[in-house]
Formats: structure tokens, sequence, C-alpha cells
């Protein structure tokens, strides 16, 4: 949450220095000069900055929802069944070893997606984010 917050902090910041460049009269040429160019060059920075502010915007948006569907969505599409063929399994892609040290039988991709959550909050609790270490920074659940 407190991530989200930053975010959507700097996110209106961005967007009081884009109004205020905006607003400002960028257009105005010095004295006795001629202009170059239909847009001067600050204005070409801005347009630069806006994209990728837009784009943030909608990261921003998207992590709204729960970090459990983050993570899955980023290990595996969300895909319960997923059987990538990397020796890790199911929606959280488990290694089938680490599966069995939390007490659940069979692999990991053929239990129900109740089953999967569970470990999942097992092993977070016990070992932290550490076990998803790309995707549990790609959602901001951890540094």
């Amino acid at each position: 949450m407190r991530n989200l917050l930053q975010r959507v902090f700097l996110l209106a910041a961005a967007l009081l220095v884009a109004t205020a460049l905006l607003s400002s009269d960028l257009s105005a040429d010095p004295a006795g000069a001629a202009p170059l160019s239909r847009r001067p060059a600050a204005h070409r920075a801005y347009r630069q900055f806006r994209f990728r502010a837009a784009r943030s915007a909608v990261r921003v948006l998207a992590d709204v929802g729960d970090v459990w569907t983050r993570l899955r969505n980023c290990e595996s599409g969300g895909q319960y069944g997923t059987n990538t063929g990397n020796g890790f399994y199911g929606a959280y892609q488990f290694h089938p070893r680490t599966w069995r040290t939390l007490g659940f039988p069979g692999l990991p991709h053929q239990a129900p997606p109740e089953m999967q959550d569970d470990a999942a909050r097992r092993l977070q609790a016990r070992s932290g984010w550490g076990q998803w270490p790309v995707c549990s920074r790609r959602i901001g659940a951890r540094r």
C-alpha cells in the first residue's frame, strides 16, 4: 500500500510539473532571435516525458489488484495448470521438492487452485517473498 501511495504521489507531482510547463509561455522567442523550429526544445523534452508518465500511470492502475493474483499472473500467466517443462509447476511455479516439504501430495499443477493458493501463502509466511525473486519485485511485494 505504501508503494502504491508513493507511485500515485510521484505521478501527481509529474502531472503538476507538466501542467506548469504547458501553462508557461514556452513559445516566446528571445528579443531579436528567429525561431528555428515551430516547437521549442523544452516542448519536445516535455513530450517524451509525457509518454513516460502515461505508461507509469497505467502501471500504477494495474498494481491495484490482490498481491496473490499479481504474483500468479507474473509467474504463470494466472494458469493453475502450468507445466512449462522447466521443473517448476503450477500457478506459483513450485519445485516438486518444495511442494512436498509443505506437505502436499502429487505435483503442484495437478492440485486444485485453493491448494496452490494455500501452499503459496504458507511458503511466503515461512520463507518470505524471496521464493519468487523476480516477480515479487515486479509486483512491488519487495524491493
